[in-house]
Order: structure tokens, then C-alpha cells, then sequence
């Protein structure tokens, strides 16, 4: 466990060298190559966790990050982070809505102004969310996100089979 948690770090030391200059790691003012770049990062990191326990890597998948994003802002309409959208759908209706047709292993929220690496690191140090990136049936994975009015980002990342 030490020795995954050291490799872990060295990544994100490694990674956060990678980030682009445009801003903010957060949410907000991100162009789209910026969110192709936080979203293999965010991938990369998962895997190199994944890869630690023997898994099988992760792909990004479109669905899924669109399943991400609109509960990624949907929170923020809400103004709380949880697992139901306005119109009560859990997880699996908006990967379904978003045209993923695997099941949902688990979704994993956070609210605040962490970067997204900061909330990756939260999410790895609870077992309940860590469990849901190192789930040996995961196949896809999904990062949305969204920074509302007065700044707070909004994230979301969705695994699937």
C-alpha cells in the first residue's frame, strides 16, 4: 500500500508538470484541449492505481463524460453535491440518457475549489470512492466538471463496466 501511494505520488508530481498553461487545473475557463489534456491525466492516474492492484487500464469513454458533465452542473444547480440529478435519475439513467449501455460501477462527486488532481487524491484516500476506480469489472471511465458562478467547481467521474 506504501508503495502504491509513493507511485502515486511521483505520477502526480509528474503529471502536474504537464498541466496546461492556460489557467487553472479547475474548471471554468478550460479550452477544449485543455479538457482533453485534464481528462488523460485524470485517466493516467487512475490507471497507474489500477495498475498497482493488477487491473486492467481504463478507457475514456464519450458517454460517460457526458453522463459526468451534466451532473457535474446540475449539481451546482442544485447547490449540493450528491448522486441524483433535479429530475431524480441516478448514475446509470444518465449514462444510459448519454447513450452508455454498460453498467455503472459507482460515481464518485466532490465539490470545492481543488483542482482536479487534488480531488482525484481525496477520492484515492476513502475507501469507499477508491473502490469504485479500482473495481476489477471497470472497463470505461468518465471525468466531468463545471465551475458555477461564484467560482466553486463541481466534479464528477463515472465508471463503468
Amino acid at each position: 500500500m506504501i508503495h502504491a501511494l509513493k507511485v502515486f505520488a511521483a505520477l502526480v508530481l509528474l503529471l502536474a508538470g504537464c498541466e496546461s498553461t492556460g489557467g487553472s487545473s479547475g474548471a471554468g475557463q478550460i479550452s477544449p484541449g485543455d479538457a482533453s489534456a485534464i481528462r488523460l491525466r485524470h485517466l493516467d492516474a487512475v490507471n497507474a492505481v489500477r495498475a498497482q492492484e493488477n487491473l486492467v487500464p481504463l478507457q475514456l469513454s464519450a458517454e460517460l463524460n457526458a453522463a459526468a458533465e451534466t451532473q457535474a452542473r446540475d449539481m451546482a444547480v442544485q447547490g449540493r453535491a450528491w448522486h441524483f440529478g433535479s429530475d431524480l435519475t441516478s448514475p446509470r439513467e444518465r449514462a444510459f440518457r448519454a447513450g452508455y449501455r454498460g453498467e455503472i460501477v459507482g460515481e464518485n462527486i466532490s465539490e470545492g475549489s481543488d483542482t482536479d488532481l487534488e480531488v482525484l487524491q481525496s477520492w484515492l484516500g476513502f475507501a469507499d470512492t477508491r473502490a469504485v476506480m479500482v473495481a476489477p469489472d471497470a472497463r470505461g471511465l468518465g471525468l466531468g466538471w463545471y465551475r458555477d458562478q461564484t467560482g466553486k467547481d463541481w466534479w464528477v467521474q463515472v465508471v463503468g463496466e
